[in-house]
């Protein structure tokens, strides 16, 4: 070693500790798997996921597309011939925050509730469920179905017709 410079040693901040691994990543994924599998034995024979509400994206941007909201209001719950809290023992979400701002999407969900409440099968324990044969429903209920836009084509003379 030439020269007189200082020996090579470490000179790391403290924060270097600090730095974030993802070392754990692969386990992680497989306790929420676990968690996911034990989740749905203990809620046997409910579904998994609640029924939620279609709503409408916020600002003018998106307020064309629809999505599925947080909960259903006690009104549309009402509505629909049920009282939120019994509502949400069937696995309907309601949130009591969300206001009713116009009449189409009211009646769209107060629908959509009878509709799940048309094929909701109502066991008084879960040896009942078991014995029936029920089966545990996985992912969304009732999931949104893109409408499938329909364009017309004209052609280039009726256009001239309309101007």
């Amino acid at each position: 070693m030439k020269h007189n410079n200082e020996l090579p040693n470490n000179h790391f901040r403290k924060t270097a500790i600090r730095f974030k691994t993802w070392f754990n990543q692969p386990a992680r994924k497989a306790a929420r798997k676990e968690n996911r599998k034990n989740k749905g034995k203990k809620l046997y024979p409910m579904p998994i996921n609640k029924l939620r509400p279609i709503v409408r994206c916020q600002t003018i941007r998106h307020n064309t597309r629809e999505r599925l909201g947080r909960g259903f209001t006690p009104e549309e719950c009402k509505a629909a011939g049920l009282e939120y809290t019994y509502a949400r023992k069937l696995g309907i979400s309601v949130d009591l925050r969300r206001r009713n701002k116009n009449q189409e999407s009211f009646d769209q969900n107060v629908e959509r509730i009878k509709t799940y409440m048309s094929k909701v099968t109502v066991y008084s324990d879960r040896a009942q469920a078991r014995s029936s044969g029920a089966v545990q429903h996985k992912g969304k209920i009732m999931p949104l179905k893109k409408k499938e836009v329909i364009v017309e084509a004209i052609k280039a003379e009726e256009i001239a017709k309309l101007n």
